[in-house]
């Protein structure tokens, strides 16, 4: 048994789970999940997902907030982790990935009847097969209905991050965005976008700089990431990404690359030469 604890934000999380999840196939192994709300991703992973694995939902949110919560999650970690032949902390698997890469933590895996791993990024090479699983919960269909329902075979996604991704903001301005979305006028004179982002100032500049492109925006007007609407909102904002033909993609982005993978369609990263 494979037995992967994803952390940090959403993002991240997929890259664990999906990675968990293509490890597992390739090893014959049952996977399990513990999927824990906590700051940065406090939803459960019922509330974005219908997932064909085992999940056992657990919380962090501390003693105060969720008491009972609190203890009956130590419990659960405790059990597993006792079960487990090898647990690894996050720290390990970057540490063995740093020694050996992929190859080796494979090996480690391997030898393990039962392994629980803490990840917050990938375990394996990541590629389209590693997201054939994923599912959208009911919940999230019904609330991206609307959004999905407008996108084609003519749809560019484009991702603008900002916010605290200094690196994004520093590689990927606006005005090169816009310049990208331009040349893909050209290819394609019927070309509509999809823009994604966490900041309400991109959407108005944009319009700016565009003023006769065609663009549809992700209208809820929720950016709090870590809300469970905010989380929500994301999912939804990923998987309008992977609906179109390419996507136009901020640097250095997880959440620009997963739904190239999601929908096995290229991305294209918005960046400054040299």
């Amino acid at each position: 048994m494979i037995i992967i604890e994803p952390c940090a934000g959403l993002g991240n999380r997929l890259l664990g789970l999906g990675s968990a999840y293509a490890v597992a196939k390739k090893l014959n192994r049952e996977l399990l999940v513990i999927w824990k709300r906590e700051v940065g991703c406090n939803v459960k992973s019922s509330e974005l997902f219908d997932l064909p694995m085992q999940v056992i939902e657990i919380s962090e949110n501390g003693f105060k907030k969720e008491p009972l919560e609190h203890l009956r999650s130590n419990h659960i970690k405790k059990k597993y982790r006792n079960k487990a032949t090898l647990f690894l902390e996050c720290d390990d698997v970057e540490r063995i990935k740093a020694e050996g890469g992929y190859e080796k933590l494979l090996s480690v895996i391997e030898k393990e009847p039962t392994i629980y791993i803490k990840s917050f990024g990938p375990i394996c090479e990541i590629d389209t097969s590693c997201y054939t699983f994923l599912k959208p919960s009911a919940t999230i269909e019904a609330k991206g209905a609307k959004l999905l329902g407008q996108l084609d075979t003519h749809t560019v996604g484009v991702h603008v991050r900002r916010t605290d991704h200094t690196e994004a903001i520093a590689n990927s301005p606006l005005a090169l965005f816009a310049e990208h979305m331009k040349a893909e006028l050209e290819v394609d004179s019927e070309t509509t976008f999809f823009v994604a982002t966490d900041d309400e100032i991109v959407k108005k500049e944009l319009r700016e700089l565009l003023p006769e492109v065609k663009m549809t925006f992700n209208e809820s007007g929720i950016i709090d990431r870590n809300s469970k609407e905010g989380l929500e909102d994301a999912l939804i904002e990923m998987l309008a990404l992977s609906k179109g033909r390419k996507i136009l993609g901020s640097y250095n982005s997880t959440f620009s690359l997963l739904p190239s993978y999601i929908g096995n369609i290229p991305l294209e990263v918005v960046k400054k030469e040299g």
